[in-house]
């Protein structure tokens, strides 16, 4: 009886994945979201119309390449999609594998 409460516990593997798949973004898109963010404050907070300073211009220039860098790694990477794998030998063998 003990045993059978003890598995009713467990969670499946299979929906262990999904659900920490879909439970938010990965910490890396958090920090850059927080840099953008931060960035962008010291942006507004570096602007003075009298002085005719160019310091908001060197951080706005920051934060929009941070913007294209998270906009890119929220489109098209997530935590499992990027493997460095130079050999194309191992890339067909994958495909292939995946093709049957």
């Amino acid at each position: 009886c003990l045993r059978l409460r003890s598995l009713a516990r467990t969670k499946p593997k299979k929906q262990q994945n999904i659900q920490s798949a879909t439970m938010g973004k990965p910490f890396r898109q958090k920090l850059e979201l927080f840099l953008i963010l931060f960035f962008t404050f010291l942006a507004f907070a570096s602007y003075h119309e009298g002085t005719g300073s160019t310091a908001w211009l060197q951080w706005a220039t920051l934060v929009i390449f941070l913007g294209f860098t998270y906009t890119f790694d929220a489109s098209f990477t997530d935590e499992s999609s990027f493997i460095f794998d130079p050999d194309a030998d191992n890339w067909r063998r994958k495909t292939e594998a995946g093709q049957q």
